[in-house]
């Protein structure tokens, strides 16, 4: 019987142990579980410096141990992740082109702030994961995109838009990375060449029209010389009439090429000499050159300076070129006995100089073009008053070289008003 007590007392006793082993390891486990709960809460809220605090050895070691170096991983291919995207974004923003990425079904993958510019897309909505049917608002580029969508060839095309914008398109396939023959979508490359459009136009007409303008007089110089060359017996007041064309067409050719290297010069900044310029005194010497003109038609030619102390920082033979092109062409289109008025001023920290006249007058239609190279409004008058179609032109640059703006305002029959503005930045 005693033996009997004994064992019941040992078997007790070791599950007493066994059950107080037992708690104090629930206890323990619990303690972890919790910790790792915690620790998972703060991870998925991008807590990614937390870490378990757990000291327990064995397979339970072993886990906490393998759970914080994935904490470590995450964070540091996170860290990486948002970088390569900063880095993207970053890039995406510097290109000054439109740049659009759509998977096979047409919805954008990815899209700078130029391309939704260029495509007309809302500034307030998600372009993102959106179809290019319901974001892209430019018909024509969306056409062109839809034709192309899922084509494995890639394309350039122009596109010219309803307001006259001309976009140079580049559409390329993405193909699915070391598979050539899986196509997961389009890259769309969108530049806007209107002005480099505009200055090979303007370069093509430039050089047809130098072509016309040398060729004229050189075609009239050449052909009064073979007629003197083949008829040796003209009278004199024939030959000397001859010989007066010969010398008007050369001087017109002489001008022609100055007036072209003018320019030439100009638009490419070479280093003129820049000095303080007084605008009064330069306008004098272009009154004294002009008001002969002026008096054989009996046209006034006024002035007035609100300040003939004010100067500006230019190139001299720039400014009178300036002052003696508005005056000249003034006095050529303007009829006999009517007056001309020349006004300098300050005005907001600027320099206004206009030149008003009584003169022809300007079409409304050829006002936006009277500054283009060899554009005249009236060609058969032009040539008659001796003008190269340069003068104007040559005029908008000289300003536009001192930061200024020149503008006119016309009314056909009753004369033109030119005003230059210089900055302040020119003053001295």
């Amino acid at each position: 019987m005693e033996e009997l007590i004994t064992i019941m007392f040992f078997i007790i006793l070791i599950s007493v142990i066994i059950a107080i082993l037992s708690l104090r390891y629930t206890i323990r486990l619990r303690k972890y579980l919790e910790e790792f709960i915690y620790v998972s809460k703060k991870i998925s809220n991008k807590e990614f410096h937390t870490r378990l605090n757990i000291s327990a050895k064995g397979e339970l070691g072993e886990l906490a141990k393998n759970f914080n170096e994935m904490i470590e991983i995450m964070d540091s291919t996170i860290t990486e992740v948002e970088y390569n995207h900063l880095q993207m974004t970053s890039i995406l923003k510097s290109i000054s082109q439109g740049i659009l990425a759509i998977d096979i079904d047409g919805n954008i993958m990815l899209i700078n702030e130029e391309a939704k510019r260029m495509l007309k897309c809302s500034k307030y909505k998600t372009i993102e994961g959106n179809n290019i049917n319901l974001v892209i608002k430019e018909e024509k580029i969306l056409k062109e995109i839809l034709l192309f969508k899922s084509s494995k060839k890639s394309k350039k095309i122009e596109i010219t838009t309803e307001e006259d914008i001309v976009y140079e398109i580049s559409l390329d396939p993405i193909y699915l990375q070391d598979i050539n023959n899986i196509i997961i979508g389009s890259i769309i490359n969108i530049e806007d060449i209107t002005e480099k459009v505009k200055l090979e136009n303007m370069r093509s007409d430039f050089v047809a029209n130098v072509s016309h303008e040398l060729k004229t007089p050189l075609t009239s110089i050449s052909g009064f010389v073979e007629t003197l060359k083949l008829n040796e017996n003209i009278d004199i007041n024939t030959r000397n009439r001859f010989l007066g064309i010969i010398e008007s067409e050369s001087d017109r050719l002489k001008r022609l090429i100055e007036d072209i290297l003018l320019l030439s010069f100009i638009e490419k900044k070479g280093n003129a000499l820049l000095d303080s310029v007084s605008i009064y005194e330069v306008f004098i010497e272009v009154y004294d050159m002009t008001s002969y003109m002026a008096r054989e038609k009996n046209i006034k030619l006024l002035y007035e300076f609100e300040d003939k102390s004010l100067k500006v920082l230019g190139n001299r033979d720039y400014i009178k070129q300036v002052i003696l092109n508005l005056v000249d062409n003034a006095i050529k289109y303007t009829p006999e006995n009517n007056k001309i008025c020349v006004e300098v001023f300050k005005k907001d920290e600027s320099i206004i100089m206009k030149v008003i006249d009584q003169g022809v007058g300007i079409p409304q239609e050829d006002i936006n073009r009277i500054f283009e190279r060899f554009y005249r409004v009236d060609k058969a008058r032009s040539r008659d008053v001796g003008g190269t179609g340069l003068g104007l032109a040559i005029t908008k640059h000289i300003v536009k070289s001192l930061g200024g703006t020149i503008k006119v305002k016309s009314e056909l029959g009753k004369g033109s008003e030119f005003t230059v503005t210089i900055p302040s930045k020119n003053f001295l």
